[in-house]
């Protein structure tokens, strides 16, 4: 009985340092791969936030209230532009960037009705006619261009980012991220 435990004490203790640990790396040093991924999404977000914090600042110089529209993935590739969408609009709140989010206005909505009722403590209430409107919106797209260059599969991944102006509909400012990858192509074997 003794050594049926020591052996499943030995087996366990394998098992855990076999186990491999989860190993934490730096996102903004993750070297490229064949499928999009860190590497892509910090160098977007790097060129994307330092261009359009500077034509807000520089060149628009009104308040913004940019509302984050879909960003599309129009490749063959699974991108969560969603990702994408939250780390651009992350970095530019930090530099007082701000962003309407529209999600929750019906609850708001009904937090003022309620307190237009007498039944909140007017000290509380949420006041009328102060809920702002986005005068931008932030929109793109990420698309793709694949071929065969001997025996290497080429991709060509660009990622265009535009504000529109609601007002006017005007397209005010607009950038790209491109990506040039190139990998060995797959041996299929038997």
């Amino acid at each position: 009985m003794k050594k049926l435990s020591v052996l499943i004490i030995t087996m366990l203790l394998g098992f855990v340092a076999c186990g491999g640990g989860v190993q934490y790396q730096d996102a903004s040093k993750a070297e490229g791969s064949r499928e999009w991924g860190p590497k892509e999404i910090k160098m977007t977000v790097n060129k994307m936030v330092e261009s359009m914090y500077k034509f807000l600042k520089e060149e628009w110089k009104k308040p913004a209230f940019i509302e984050v529209k879909q960003i599309r993935n129009k490749t063959s590739e699974h991108i969560d532009t969603q990702m994408l969408a939250d780390e651009i609009t992350t970095n530019l709140i930090k530099r007082r960037i701000k962003f309407i989010d529209q999600s929750l206005t019906a609850d708001a909505i009904a937090e003022m009705e309620k307190g237009m009722t007498g039944m909140v403590d007017p000290e509380s209430a949420i006041p009328v006619g102060e809920l702002k409107s986005p005068n931008m919106y932030l929109t793109g797209e990420v698309r793709e261009n694949v071929r065969t260059v001997g025996s290497k599969s080429v991709q060509y991944l660009v990622v265009t980012l535009k504000l529109i102006n609601l007002k006017t509909q005007v397209v005010e400012w607009q950038d790209q991220q491109e990506f040039l990858k190139s990998a060995s192509k797959k041996k299929i074997t038997f």
